[in-house]
């Protein structure tokens, strides 16, 4: 199915008004799936302002984006009128500094933050690992300080620390957050877990 052609005219009308178009399902304050989230906060990291589009209210520009740049899913990134990609591409170039070039910003602080790993955590995260042979340990701290720990492969890109006989994998925003804090484990009636605090924090 070819795109219409005032579909088509719509898109490059956008491309053509908006130097950094973000196609996405909801909106950069509200997105309404995982991975437009995921592209909407990285960009929200860099620019203070850019445009998005959501494409749950309009269905011929849902279909017309994805015939436009012969690109299958949502979200799409547009720089300057051309295709960057989807999420996992933006994820990756945001790591590599690649995004930041694009974007004509100065590249990240590649510089490892100094972090604590206490023993309890150590034995923990260990004994994780083993059931997860080849996978690293990535931290993602947002911008209200909310954290999220998981075993993935390791990314081109990452910034890596190096603590407590340990590699932990960071985003460039999630490096400078990570300054100066402490991972314990926790025990709490609610259930075990890691814990993370920042530095100043009670108990840090």
């Amino acid at each position: 199915m070819s795109i219409a052609p005032e579909t088509q005219a719509r898109i490059e009308a956008l491309l053509r008004q908006h130097r950094v178009v973000l196609f996405m399902k909801g909106t950069r304050q509200q997105p309404m799936c995982g991975f437009s989230a995921a592209a909407s906060n990285v960009l929200s990291e860099l620019l203070p302002d850019y445009h998005t589009v959501n494409v749950l209210e309009d269905m011929e520009l849902r279909e017309g984006i994805k015939q436009y740049g012969n690109w299958p899913t949502i979200p799409q990134l547009y720089i300057g009128g051309e295709l960057v990609g989807g999420a996992d591409i933006v994820r990756q170039m945001y790591a590599s500094g690649e995004l930041q070039q694009a974007l004509g910003l100065p590249p990240p602080d590649r510089t490892p933050p100094e972090i604590t790993i206490t023993d309890k955590a150590a034995a923990a995260i260990r004994s994780g690992m083993q059931e997860s042979p080849g996978m690293t340990l990535h931290l993602e701290i947002g911008p209200d300080r909310s954290a999220g720990f998981q075993l993935a492969p390791p990314t081109p890109g990452d910034i890596v620390a190096r603590v407590n006989g340990f590699e932990i994998h960071l985003d460039p925003a999630s490096a400078q957050r990570a300054r100066g804090i402490r991972i314990d484990w926790v025990e709490t009636v609610q259930g075990a877990g890691l814990s993370l605090s920042y530095p100043g924090s009670v108990g840090a």
